[in-house]
């Protein structure tokens, strides 16, 4: 009875095949424990390169959300810049503008390539608000170039400026209202260049007493020379507001 289970069993291919797989570890064991091993290094690089490619994938992700980011930033800042020139409209078109306003009794800037005076003097005095060759009378703006707003008083050197009550102008050293500022003055103010302080033929005209209502509008204690060599100030721009 046994010898017929015995060989009943043999014939079932899986009781075979556990048969052969036990005699072969048994016999060759240290091939098995190599195996192992090596299954077990293979799992492990699948495993961490798995990980490395998740973490680039997350790098790649993070990167993007920061260009994203940056670009709804600079959205943002278009807009609000849009905003701002929408609601600044007015100043952004005195920024541009350098063909002088016509002046008005109250807002007027006098500028000259002469000394400013009470009467005029060929080629060495101009007469406050009294436009002639080497001069420019103008009103309130944005001017981003003097030589090309003011030509006869810079290409004459930039000597004198008469400054109307209530007008305030600033002068900047560069262009498009860039580097330092030169003059913030409000009138009424007569400036002339100090360079010509000490010159006899132009310095009577700080305490001259000027004709008409010029001496009331101007008088010697609101004539100045200036801190520095005006023939400089050419170069820059200038505002000029008015109440």
């Amino acid at each position: 009875m046994r010898s017929i289970v015995a060989q009943h069993t043999a014939r079932k291919w899986w009781y075979r095949w556990i048969r052969s797989f036990n005699w072969f570890a048994f016999r060759y064991y240290w091939f098995v424990w190599l195996l192992f091993i090596s299954l077990s290094a293979l799992l492990l690089y699948l495993i961490l390169t798995h990980s490395d490619e998740h973490g680039c994938n997350t790098q790649r992700i993070e990167k993007s959300i920061e260009i994203i980011n940056k670009q709804l930033d600079s959205c943002c800042s278009c807009n609000q810049a849009f905003s701002d020139r929408n609601e600044n409209r007015d100043s952004l078109e005195l920024l541009n503008d350098s063909i002088p306003q016509a002046p008005t009794e109250n807002c007027a800037v006098h500028f000259t390539g002469l000394i400013m005076g009470g009467a005029p003097v060929n080629n060495n005095i101009s007469k406050v608000y009294v436009e002639d060759n080497s001069s420019e009378y103008v009103g309130s703006g944005f001017y981003p170039n003097n030589s090309a707003a003011f030509p006869k008083a810079v290409n004459t050197t930039f000597d004198g400026i008469a400054i109307a009550s209530g007008a305030h102008l600033i002068i900047y050293s560069k262009p498009n209202f860039q580097g330092s500022v030169l003059l913030d003055v409000v009138g009424p103010k007569i400036i002339n260049n100090v360079r010509w302080k000490d010159d006899e033929r132009y310095n009577h005209c700080m305490t001259d007493v000027f004709p008409g209502d010029l001496e009331s509008k101007f008088p010697r204690r609101v004539r100045i020379w200036s801190n520095s060599d005006m023939h400089n100030w050419s170069y820059g721009s200038c505002k000029i507001f008015c109440e």
